[in-house]
């Protein structure tokens, strides 16, 4: 590769805007029909678990397609990638304003809009490599995994006020709009890569994704990643989807569950940015994982046992801010461990194993609770988990970070 001069461009933020402008729609596209589950079901005249299933297909679509988005990001690059997780959310999520009480109809839609999910967070490590010096690299991996978790906090929150001062209809109007300008925005304004490198060092030769397998499932480190991914976002899955069942039997209402949910990913957003600003001030990324993984280990056992409000509301945060801050740090990490191995094919692979946990949580879960409905056991075998990679995240070792 011939030597280009190093700069540093201002049009970066604009780019990670935009960025998450589309994100944050696509986590709301998702979310929408789960955040009012009892109008969507009258709206297309099925059941919850029908509703449910429309939440669900982004987890069960993002393990095949990761391979296929992974594989064009790192052929194509990261505006065609992501560009193409964008369009699919815009069209399809512009679409479910005609769905008219179809269900098969909106059910097509929704896995569009899920087949775009993995262009645009397999591309996440790949924007901040292209566009952010190696300083801001992770703050930038951070703020663009916030989008994800702020997109999911505001489609609970707003969708229910939509759908009850106007309509369900109107809900899928609006935000089907709000998709198709953010998709048009995304592909008209964002570039793949500044003119010249934001770092000093030299690209090298990168390894892409199917030549990249035996490089990342032969590296222990990498496979303690998946393990930590695995359970971590396997756990945060099903304590976002589990909210109602684990808290109503201990006789807590819909309002302190809500507000539990959002709490906790409020703080998942302000230990995304300070565990990420962190990592790039210090070059540190194991301890920080560890730390992560320690205090939503200690945060989920309380949890477990407190019964007043605010100290609920207090340990929500904490869990909040230990398991989802790990993220972007350790998909930095990963990076790190893995070169020459491509940003999308680590990136995309541990994103995947975290959606397979959540299936395999959620569905297997389900039946696990006591005679009352208390959903107890379920917390016990999560906090036991997240001692194991607690535990696992010392085998991490610091790779020095220039």
């Amino acid at each position: 590769m011939t030597y280009k001069e190093v700069q540093i461009y201002l049009m970066r933020w604009t780019i990670l805007l935009l960025f998450m402008f589309s994100n944050i729609v696509i986590q709301i596209l998702w979310i929408s029909f789960a955040a009012v589950t009892s109008s969507a079901m009258t709206f297309y005249g099925v059941d919850e678990l029908s509703i449910y299933l429309l939440s669900m297909t982004f987890m069960v679509v993002y393990i095949p397609v990761t391979f296929l988005a992974s594989w064009v990001i790192d052929k194509f690059g990261f505006k065609i990638g992501a560009g193409l997780g964008a369009l699919l959310a815009a069209i399809f999520g512009f679409l479910r304003i005609f769905t008219m009480g179809d269900f098969m109809l909106v059910l097509i839609f929704q896995i569009g809009i899920a087949i775009g999910q993995p262009f645009m967070l397999n591309s996440v490590t790949k924007l901040s490599a292209n566009w952010f010096p190696e300083s801001e690299r992770t703050t930038a991996t951070g703020i663009s995994l916030i989008s994800q978790f702020l997109g999911i906090a505001l489609g609970f929150f707003i969708t229910p006020f939509i759908v009850e001062d106007i309509s369900f209809q109107a809900m899928l109007s609006i935000y089907g709009v709000i998709a198709l300008i953010s998709g048009l925005l995304f592909i008209i304004f964002v570039k793949d890569k500044p003119p010249s490198p934001p770092s000093k060092e030299i690209s090298e030769e990168k390894v892409f994704i199917f030549a990249g397998l035996k490089k990342l499932f032969t590296n222990k480190k990498f496979l303690i990643l998946v393990i930590v991914f695995l359970i971590g976002l396997g756990v945060s899955h099903t304590i976002t989807i589990y909210i109602e069942k684990i808290f109503v039997p201990r006789g807590y209402d819909a309002i302190f569950t809500g507000i539990f949910r959002s709490i906790i990913l409020i703080g998942g957003i302000i230990g995304c940015l300070v565990m990420s600003i962190l990592s790039d001030k210090f070059k540190k990324r194991e301890i920080l994982i560890i730390l992560s993984c320690i205090i939503a280990t200690i945060s989920l056992f309380i949890i477990l046992f407190a019964y007043d409000e605010n100290l609920l509301y207090l340990f929500g945060f904490l869990f909040g801010f230990g398991l989802i801050s790990a993220a972007p740090v350790a998909l930095e990490y990963a990076i790190d461990i893995t070169s020459p191995v491509s940003e999308a094919s680590s990136n995309g692979f541990l994103l995947m194993f975290g959606q397979i946990g959540g299936v395999i949580f959620i569905l297997g879960f389900e039946g696990l609770k006591l005679l009352n409905g208390d959903y107890f056991l379920v917390l016990i075998i999560q906090s036991i988990l997240l001692i194991v990679i607690s535990i696992l995240a010392f085998f991490l070792k610091e790779k020095k970070i220039t």
